[in-house]
């Protein structure tokens, strides 16, 4: 019998052409107000420069427990902003927001003693100051002052420090340029994945290399190689299509996971299920969007990073062990015997509570793995190109992927079990593989885990697979759990297939 339940892939569609509607409405609306006050001003370098000292200053003061000098240096920093706050505003709205809450912090710190909170709070603003020195925010006009061209220009600085060999100073260079990387992310996306992927892990590979006194001779060949790839990107221009590819690059992924969850619930008939499925998903969407409505109007990008670093991380670590586990129930019921047995014993409710809570869980994670990004770079991308083309190519890459998710359960749902499941526990273990990779990298670019890395480790940046063994051991791991699956499956199900075959030749 057909199922009537109104969650099947129309829904699905009408799920996506929703959420492109509302990222277009969100970037189009973002553009207009960010367009809206158009005021500019030259910052002073002299006064940043200064600032930036004092800020170190007071962190070594701090550090060494010295509270009452560190809050003397503090009042100086107090005095620059009162004098230099509307210049900032002028520049920089959010940036302006991010450093006051950061000085109102730091003065609440000092008041209590409290010498960690101060020490966390200074390193925030230093960070801060650095970003707005180098213009790794977006202005009042939506565009972004943190160019490409800046971003090279400090790579090269960064080689100089490691020509004269001053270690310390260019690792902590390298590591300001992790924290600006998603200042210039979706200029890179948008034009070469292979680049950007390439960029990614040189940034992991210079914090590990810099932080090796054995190795660090090695990283002035990876800045070399950075900056040769990134330079011919920089005087690239954007039309409608690069806003379309975002979604369609980042997406297919998540699209791979959801849908196929959705075949399986569909053939399980459940219709719970498939709620749990799309609300999981639609959860995600809207979490997204709150994230890109966070970074658009109160953070700077450049200060989302390390965050968005984490969140991609960790959704892709507790997505990947889902995954596992969604693999392993498709090639499970890749047999047709037992896949019917598992129905008539299911009865109507075919997919227990507990397992269609999971599948909620694993689509909210695909998407928000997957959405998060899609979203930051098309914030990078606001000021690029007209509000209006920028919206129009969100709407285009998702209604591809919209029409795309409709084909691909509508085919799904059509063909037979055991070549659908086997294909899909196939895709979905190799979604599983890649998702561990990538999130173990996202939490060494956040400084999560350790950047170190190993040379005779393979390296396959199109499968996530990274020279660390922090992301090659989990992986090793997974593949290990698949092939042992596969082999006690291909022998047990035999014996279970004609087990079966048994019994209802004797009912029979």
């Amino acid at each position: 019998m057909r199922s009537t339940s109104p969650w099947n892939a129309n829904s699905l569609f009408t799920a996506v052409c929703a959420f492109a509607l509302s990222l277009a409405l969100f970037f189009s609306t973002y553009s207009t107000v960010l367009a809206a006050d158009g005021l500019t001003a030259e910052q002073s370098t002299n006064e940043i420069s200064i600032a930036i000292k004092q800020a170190d200053e007071m962190g070594a003061y701090i550090e060494s427990g010295n509270l009452e000098q560190g809050s003397e240096v503090f009042a100086l920093i107090k005095k620059w902003w009162t004098v230099n706050k509307k210049t900032v505003k002028q520049n920089s709205l959010d940036m302006a927001l991010e450093i006051d809450r950061q000085v109102a912090s730091i003065s609440l710190a000092f008041l209590n003693k409290d010498a960690q909170k101060a020490l966390e709070e200074t390193g925030a603003l230093k960070f801060s100051l650095r970003n707005y020195s180098d213009g790794a925010y977006l202005d009042n006009d939506g565009k972004q002052q943190m160019t490409l061209s800046a971003y090279v220009m400090k790579l090269r600085q960064a080689g100089d420090l490691m020509k004269r060999q001053e270690w310390s100073e260019a690792l902590s260079e390298v590591k300001l340029l992790q924290r600006q990387w998603l200042s210039v992310e979706g200029d890179i996306v948008s034009q070469s994945q292979t680049v950007y992927n390439n960029t990614e892990r040189d940034l992991v590979l210079l914090d590990a290399y810099l932080s090796n006194s054995g190795k660090q001779t090695q990283a002035e060949s990876i800045v070399d190689r950075m900056v040769v790839s990134l330079t011919p990107l920089i005087d690239a221009q954007y039309s409608w299509w690069d806003a379309a590819l975002i979604p369609l690059r980042e997406g297919l992924e998540a699209l791979l996971v959801v849908g196929t969850l959705l075949m399986y619930t569909k053939k399980s008939n459940s219709k719970p299920a498939r709620r749990w499925v799309i609300g999981g998903s639609v959860a995600g969407g809207l979490i997204c969007i709150g994230v890109g409505f966070v970074v658009a109007f109160v953070l700077s990008s450049g200060a989302f990073g390390r965050n968005n670093s984490l969140i991609n991380g960790w959704t892709g670590v507790l997505a990947s062990i889902l995954l596992l586990y969604v693999s392993y129930w498709l090639h499970r019921n890749s047999d047709v015997k037992r896949w019917n047995h598992f129905l008539e014993s299911k009865s109507t409710k075919a997919l227990t509570s507990g397992r269609m809570i999971s599948l909620g869980l694993l689509a909210f994670f695909a998407i928000v793995r997957e959405g998060l990004e899609t979203v930051i770079f098309l914030v990078g991308m606001v000021g690029k190109m007209s509000g209006a083309e920028l919206a129009g190519g969100i709407a285009a890459g998702f209604g591809i992927l919209a029409l795309c998710a409709v084909v691909m359960i509508k085919a799904g749902t059509k063909l037979p079990v055991r070549p659908v499941f086997l294909v899909s526990s196939i895709i979905v273990f190799y979604l599983c593989f890649k998702f561990m990779g990538s999130g173990i990298h996202g939490l060494q670019m956040a400084g999560a885990l350790p950047s170190t890395v190993h040379d005779y480790l393979p390296e396959s940046l199109s499968i996530s697979l990274y020279p660390s063994w922090y992301s090659t051991l989990p992986q090793l791991l997974f593949l290990l759990v698949g092939v042992t699956v596969v082999i006690l499956q291909g022998t047990t199900g035999k014996r279970k297939s004609k087990k079966i075959s048994t019994t209802v030749s004797k009912v029979n």
